[in-house]
């Protein structure tokens, strides 16, 4: 570890992050996919300092060169995602003991529920309720993809198309480190 500000020790910062809980695992996780992907049109030498990276020209050159692979809005989120990782990764290694990330905090219908003195939290019946981030009409499927490894995919509609089953192969594709 030379310098300790390389793309990898981004990568490793992120999942330390995600792992013991410095940030939510899906905020570092959708960090990590940006800093894959925006990172991944650079070289090995100027993946090994992102000291001396230019941060927007790099994003520039991303946008110019994966156009055809995302949409505008997904471009401009990467974007956003990999000047976030860069931001926090700088600030956990000026001092980890006092890194905190900020997130958005959200009331759920149950703490509404016993806010408003309901007690129809208490009456649902859990096998029948949706996680908050699951939408009418579709399922959630698990995949196991190695021992001790297993990739759940949530959202999947109940009418996925053969085109839209490549599309998300290709997507899933496009995360491979190899």
């Amino acid at each position: 570890m030379a310098n300790a500000y390389s793309a990898d020790d981004l990568l490793e910062f992120l999942d330390h992050a995600g792992d013991k809980g410095l940030m939510p695992a899906a905020t570092a996780q959708a960090l990590a996919v940006a800093t894959r992907n925006v990172l991944g049109i650079l070289s090995d030498a100027e993946k090994a300092d992102l000291g001396q990276l230019d941060l927007d020209a790099t994003v520039r050159r991303f946008s110019n060169k994966r156009a055809k692979d995302f949409n505008p809005s997904s471009l401009k989120e990467y974007g956003r995602r990999i000047r976030r990782a860069v931001d926090l990764f700088l600030s956990w290694r000026e001092d980890p003991a006092n890194f905190t990330v900020k997130t958005r905090t959200t009331t759920g219908p149950r703490k509404r529920d016993k806010e408003l003195g309901s007690d129809e939290s208490t009456t649902r019946e859990t096998s029948t309720e949706r996680a908050p981030d699951e939408v009418a009409g579709t399922y959630r499927s698990a995949v196991p993809i190695r021992p001790g490894l297993v990739v759940t995919l949530v959202n999947i509609p109940n009418d996925l198309t053969s085109a839209e089953a490549e599309r998300i192969a290709g997507f899933v594709r496009m995360l491979a480190l190899q």
